[in-house]
């Protein structure tokens, strides 16, 4: 008989501590998402604030442009130390970071940032008037072939043509030229986060 009390007295006490650890447990369990709480509800107040990367360029007398980058907008950039030009979507702005191409990039690494002019005369330009300058000279030559006067002759190359559509041809490649302005980081140009209102 006292070994059958014993064992009950065994098996009774290893549940009371089996019980108390898992009481113990849940109190802690219970402590942990009180804190993971506190830092879901920190990390949402975080996310209201909307950061978006400008590029403040100092010029001088005090002037100050500012090129701004949203979440979403197109990026060219290249690193410190290297000189292949990453392209992506800005996925996101930090405090001191640009979230884009999946990794997050400090803005001390980004050497030289590469903007497009948004003015649809260069890119109307640069692509026109190429393609004017050689038809222009195209129609020169071809035209006094379907002449049918005296005295011309057809596929001639006439120097009038020749400096028009040289010039054409040339400010096509000019506008084209402009069409990406490249800036590199130094005390004058910095990137910096600042906060979406």
């Amino acid at each position: 008989m006292n070994i059958i009390y014993t064992l009950r007295f065994f098996v009774v006490l290893s549940l009371y501590v089996h019980t108390l650890s898992a009481q113990e447990q849940k109190v802690e369990t219970k402590k942990d998402s009180i804190k993971q709480s506190i830092n879901n509800a920190e990390k949402e107040n975080a996310d209201n604030v909307v950061r978006y990367m400008a590029l403040d360029m100092h010029r001088r007398l005090g002037k100050v442009k500012r090129v701004r980058f949203y979440r979403g907008n197109e990026l060219e950039f290249t690193l410190k130390g290297g000189r292949a030009r990453y392209k992506g979507k800005i996925l996101g702005v930090g405090e001191n970071e640009l979230f884009i191409l999946g990794n997050s990039i400090p803005f001390a690494n980004i050497d030289k940032i590469i903007v497009r002019n948004p003015s649809r005369f260069l890119y109307a330009g640069s692509l026109l008037l190429p393609v004017a300058g050689i038809g222009y000279f195209a129609m020169d030559m071809i035209n006094p072939a379907l002449d049918d006067s005296p005295g011309t002759r057809p596929f001639t190359v006439h120097r009038e043509a020749l400096f028009i559509s040289g010039s054409l041809i040339l400010s096509g490649i000019i506008l084209h030229l402009l069409k990406k302005r490249v800036y590199r980081m130094n005390k004058r140009r910095m990137l910096r986060s600042l906060v979406q209102f």
